[in-house]
C-alpha cells in the first residue's frame, strides 16, 4: 500500500497527487471536502486496492498544492484542476468519488464530461447554494484572511486539529494522521495548517444551485451519508437520490465526516460500487 506523489500543472498553479496502485487497473479518483487534504482517503484505499488504482489530489489552496494567486477558489477553477490531472494522469473514463465541496466538484466535471466518468459517488454533499448567513457564523471571523494561526511547536499545532463540524468516533491513530498531514513549519517555531482560508468565502464555491446539475448526468451513481449528518440531511439524501436516475443510497453511522470514522465499512460499499460499473464507457 505504499503511495506515490505526482505534481501537475493546472494553468499556474501547481498540483500535488496522492496514487496508490498499478497504472495498469482502472482508476478511482477521490475527492474530499474544504480544508480537507488527500490522506482523507489513507483507511478506504485498503479496501480499493489491489484491482483499483486510487488517485487523490489535493486540492488548489489544499495540502501540498500550492495557493492560487490571487485568489481563485471557485467551483469551476476546481473542476479545470480535475481536468488538467486526469489529462496528465488517466487513460480513460474514472470512477469519481467527492465528499463535501469534493463531491459537488465531482458532480459538476461529471455533467460536463460525461465521456471521462464511468461511475459517481456522491459523499455527504448539499447541493443547493450557500446561504450567507450561515456561511458568516461559521466563516465570517476569517473572511479576508488567508494565513491561519501560528503554533509554537508541532505537538501544539497536533493538538488544535479539529473537524468542522464535529465527529464522534473517530480512532485515535486515524486523527493524528489526518493530522500529521495537515501541518507545516512555516518557519522556525511557526507550526501552521496548510489551508488558505481563502478559500472559505461567504458565497462558498460560487457554483449555486447544483440540482440541475445532477440531471445531466448519466453514468451508474450512489449516494452516500452519515445518519446525523445535518450537511447531507434525510431531506436532501432524497432529493439528490431522486434526481440521480437509477441512484443507490447508503447511510452510515456517524455525521458529516463518516467516511473517516468508519473507513473500512464505507470503502466496502465503494469497492462494491465501483466494481459493479461498466467495464467500458457505455457512450463509446
Amino acid at each position: 500500500m505504499t503511495a506515490r506523489s505526482v505534481r501537475v500543472r493546472s494553468g499556474p498553479v501547481d498540483l500535488h497527487c496522492v496514487v496508490w496502485g498499478d497504472v495498469a487497473d482502472p482508476c478511482v479518483v477521490v475527492v474530499y471536502g474544504n480544508g480537507g487534504h488527500a490522506h482523507w482517503w489513507d483507511t478506504l484505499v485498503p479496501a480499493l486496492v489491489p484491482g483499483w488504482r486510487v488517485l487523490a489530489p489535493d486540492l488548489r489552496g489544499h495540502g501540498e498544492s500550492a495557493w492560487a494567486e490571487p485568489p481563485a477558489y471557485r467551483l469551476d477553477d476546481y473542476a479545470e484542476d480535475l481536468r488538467a490531472i486526469l489529462d496528465a494522469l488517466v487513460v480513460g473514463p474514472v470512477a469519481l468519488v467527492g465528499h463535501s465541496m469534493g463531491g459537488r466538484i465531482a458532480v459538476r466535471y461529471a455533467a460536463a464530461s460525461p465521456e471521462r466518468v464511468r461511475g459517481l459517488a456522491i459523499l455527504d454533499s448539499r447541493m443547493t447554494g450557500v446561504d450567507r448567513t450561515a456561511a458568516a457564523a461559521w466563516r465570517g471571523r476569517i473572511s479576508g484572511r488567508r494565513a491561519g494561526r501560528g503554533y509554537p511547536s508541532r505537538a501544539a499545532a497536533l493538538a488544535a486539529f479539529r473537524f468542522v463540524p464535529d465527529e464522534r468516533g473517530v480512532p485515535e491513530a486515524v486523527v493524528a494522521e489526518l493530522a500529521r498531514h495537515a501541518i507545516i513549519e512555516r518557519a522556525p517555531g511557526d507550526w501552521t495548517f496548510r489551508f488558505d482560508r481563502a478559500v472559505l468565502s461567504l458565497d462558498g464555491d460560487g457554483g449555486g444551485d447544483l440540482m440541475a446539475a445532477l440531471g445531466r448526468i448519466r453514468c451508474p451513481a450512489t449516494v452516500m451519508a452519515g445518519a446525523d449528518s445535518w450537511v447531507m440531511d434525510a431531506a436532501h439524501r432524497r432529493a439528490v437520490a431522486a434526481a440521480l436516475p437509477g441512484c443507490t443510497t447508503r447511510v452510515f453511522p456517524g455525521g458529516h465526516h463518516f467516511l473517516v470514522a468508519h473507513g473500512a465499512e464505507v470503502g466496502a460499499a465503494l469497492r462494491e460500487f465501483v466494481d459493479g460499473l461498466p467495464t467500458h464507457d457505455p457512450r463509446s
